[in-house]
């Protein structure tokens, strides 16, 4: 077995309910509090947000992707 990839952290991407702004977060500013919901800030609105977990497009950072874009 070998290391293709090592992953570096995991974003979700989503629009916000309200403003619909396109918005990036690391999985570290999203908190889940129970069910299929979660809450968030939007930088936009300047508001607490919530928003389902089944809106949110995940993706896996990889080690050296960013560099080569």
């Amino acid at each position: 077995m070998k290391i293709v990839d090592i992953a570096v952290k995991k974003v979700y991407r989503f629009n916000c309910p309200n403003c619909q702004s396109r918005l990036e977060a690391d999985s570290k500013e999203v908190v889940d509090i129970g069910g299929k919901v979660c809450k968030f800030h939007c930088p936009v609105c300047r508001k607490e947000r919530y928003i389902a977990w089944s809106d949110m497009r995940k993706k896996i950072v990889y080690e050296g992707e960013g560099a080569q874009k």
